[in-house]
């Protein structure tokens, strides 16, 4: 009987040991999957930070374009408004070129009228001079 009872002890205590070995696995393999399911849920945090932070880079390259689109069309709008001050600037230089001939060419018409009056002014006064001068001679001999 006490045979017995060390056969069972040792049967028993061999369980138990057994048994403490499979429970001491498995509070382990518990501890590691804590463990993964940490690192899992550290990495997908991780993955959403960087995903908003992806989400904002995009969101800032997609407003870069449109900047860079913008700035384009406004360095386009800004020659062709050049392009036009250019064209408007000869214009309105030819149109003085014009005017500045037209009122040269009336100056010198101007100028070609009073010579003549003077001369014909000068030729007239000579021609009542001469008529002053010869009345005189005509009123002595009478």
């Amino acid at each position: 009987s006490l045979k017995r009872l060390k056969t069972s002890e040792t049967f028993w205590g061999g369980s138990h040991a057994i048994f403490f070995c499979v429970r001491q696995d498995y509070e382990e393999l518990e501890k590691q999957l804590k463990e993964v399911f940490k690192e899992r849920t550290n990495i997908l945090h991780q993955l959403t930070k960087t995903s908003r932070e992806l989400d904002g880079i995009k969101v800032n390259l997609q407003s870069l374009k449109n900047d860079e689109r913008s700035s384009k069309t406004d360095v386009e709008k800004l020659l062709e408004i050049g392009q036009r001050q250019r064209e408007q600037m000869k214009s309105l230089q030819e149109v003085l070129q014009n005017q500045l001939k037209e009122t040269t060419e009336k100056a010198e018409k101007q100028q070609a009228t009073i010579n003549f009056l003077k001369t014909d002014m000068e030729r007239k006064s000579k021609m009542i001079r001469d008529l002053q001068n010869e009345e005189p001679k005509k009123k002595k001999p009478s």
